[in-house]
């Protein structure tokens, strides 16, 4: 359900909706190398990218919809739901992904949702699940399964 931002106790720092999440998630890509594929039905993921013999797999959700009035953002419960399904989809894909894959799943830098799911990330980086955080002016950090950081690197992906 959406919530006015300013009768969150904390207020979120800042709002995106999984369509900015998309554009810089692809634009952060493209920058690095690689090549986004035009696909004519997607198949539980935002973006395909692929590099070298690599292809990613983002699933991206944002704060609030676009289809929401301005300063309306998801609650608490929403977040909690947007990371669930999220995580569904991606474990979807990697029963059908091509190897070698990697799985990303971007959201935006605020609070609230980094909170969620650090209270997961054991869990995620067992399922080999990499965490795309995105700000404000396309900035873009990230959190990365320990055991993926020679690939990730490889790949254009920084560890912060």
């Amino acid at each position: 359900m959406p919530i006015l931002l300013e009768r969150l106790k904390v207020p979120d720092e800042f709002v995106l909706t999984q369509e900015e999440i998309t554009n810089t998630a692809v634009r952060y890509l493209t920058e690095n190398g690689w090549t986004i594929p035009v696909e004519s039905s997607v198949g539980g993921h935002d973006v395909k990218g692929e590099k070298m013999e690599w292809t990613a797999y983002l699933k991206c959700k944002g704060s609030r919809s676009k289809r929401q009035k301005e300063g309306m953002v998801y609650d608490n419960t929403q977040i909690r739901s947007n990371v669930a399904d999220q995580i569904e989809k991606m474990m979807r894909i990697q029963e059908d992904a091509q190897t070698p894959s990697i799985f990303i799943m971007a959201n935006p830098g605020v609070d609230r949702v980094r909170w969620v799911v650090s209270k997961l990330t054991g869990g995620l980086d067992k399922l080999d699940i990499i965490r795309m955080w995105i700000y404000p002016n396309g900035v873009v950090k990230w959190d990365i399964p320990p055991h993926l950081i020679y690939v990730a690197k490889s790949l254009g992906i920084e560890k912060n």
